[in-house]
């Protein structure tokens, strides 16, 4: 009996592989944050809506963009975070990167 892989076995692996160099190889863009708009905020305020940094009760007026590659879903993602000042200029820090003032809705 032969126990060398091959056939079907074979194909998945090379498919896999061939998946995780393609995501190595993808452009990856660097993190944004912005202010968000003062009459955003208010209507954000007026829904009871705050950080979304675990329990910060703080009114979120910064918006934070952050790509990343996902092995699991083959692609890249992206999270979008609404934070209050102090977690906004942390992140802002953390990725070395300035914070963009609010545009016009």
């Amino acid at each position: 009996m032969n126990t060398t892989p091959s056939g079907d076995a074979m194909t998945v692996r090379f498919h896999r592989d061939a998946d995780a160099g393609r995501l190595k190889r993808e452009k990856i863009r660097r993190p944004r944050a912005w202010r968000i708009h003062p009459g955003d905020v208010a209507k954000f305020a007026g829904r009871g809506e705050h950080c979304h940094i675990r329990r910060c009760p703080e009114q979120a007026v910064i918006v934070t963009w952050r790509w990343w590659r996902s092995a699991e879903f083959g692609r890249v993602l992206l999270a979008e975070h609404f934070v209050c000042e102090t977690h906004g200029q942390d992140f802002a820090r953390r990725h070395k990167i300035a914070i963009v003032r609010a545009l016009a809705p």
